[in-house]
């Protein structure tokens, strides 16, 4: 198993390899893993690697195990920045807030230093698990569709390596390092829908690879129609002074999907 780990991270980044690559550490066994396997590359050659860890103070053990991080990274040979979060004083989702404003601030420190790659270590239990809240929520096929694995924000490349490799292989491989991870008691707490999402996924007897493969499915179903989009777009619609105009009796002959898929691309 650690070597099919190795062998799917060196090929996710095969066609556009980094020089400096950033892992965003909380110290749970996906990044820890994600970090030990960069590591591990980069003494055979690869990138630099460097860690950054998010300190949101909603948890009173934020701090020291971002300490811990820094430390671990240092016994790595591996350069740690912790960064703080401050929570807005707007209400809202306060979960959602805090991953926003990870990723933003993740991405003006890698700048800051030159990087522009930030690892995450999402995995194929994350994908199934929100392949299934976004369910609940009615979701359609953009909401259902795989998560992305690579993204741009803020000049910055967003990247998720190991959507397609499983948690415990990842504990797995920690395990044969003799490394210990951080378990998050939030992962358990009922009040979170992703953590009802986690235990209920065992008694449903449906495997996260299948989730995972069926999010990737529709993945491809999205990218399909998102082609005839361009192309109905190409033969319908034209810039003009800045402004889409699009020709009434050719949209009208779309199917509803396709025109509001026209529109929004449009917008």
């Amino acid at each position: 198993a650690g070597d099919e780990l190795h062998v799917s991270l060196r090929g996710f980044y095969s066609s556009n390899v980094p020089d400096h690559i950033a892992v965003a550490l909380s110290g749970g066994s996906d990044s820890l893993a994600l970090l030990s396997l960069l590591c591990a590359w980069r003494a055979d050659g690869g990138p630099e690697v460097s860690a950054v860890t998010v300190n949101h103070g909603l948890r009173a053990e934020a701090a020291s195990e971002a300490s811990d991080m820094a430390q671990l990274c240092a016994e790595w040979g591996v350069s740690h920045a912790t960064l703080g979060w401050t929570r807005p004083a707007t209400t809202g989702n306060l979960h959602d807030q805090a991953r926003r404003g990870r990723y933003a601030l993740m991405a003006d420190w890698a700048r800051g230093q030159g990087i522009f790659a930030i690892a995450l270590g999402h995995t194929q239990e994350d994908q199934a698990e929100t392949f299934l809240m976004r369910l609940a929520r009615g979701a359609g096929l953009d909401g259902l569709s795989a998560m992305r694995d690579m993204w741009e924000e803020a000049g910055v490349r967003f990247t998720r390596p190991l959507l397609t490799c499983s948690r415990e292989a990842l504990r797995d491989h920690l395990r044969a390092k003799g490394v210990e991870w951080i378990e998050d008691a939030a992962n358990a707490d009922p009040a979170y829908t992703r953590s009802r999402v986690r235990a209920a996924l065992p008694e449903l007897g449906i495997s996260t690879q299948t989730l995972a493969e069926v999010a990737g499915q529709l993945a491809q179903a999205r990218d399909a129609l998102q082609g005839v989009t361009l192309d109905a777009a190409r033969r319908i619609a034209r810039v003009e002074v800045g402004d889409v105009v699009i020709d009434h009796q050719g949209f009208s002959t779309l199917a509803p999907n396709l025109a509001r898929r026209l529109l929004l691309t449009a917008m």
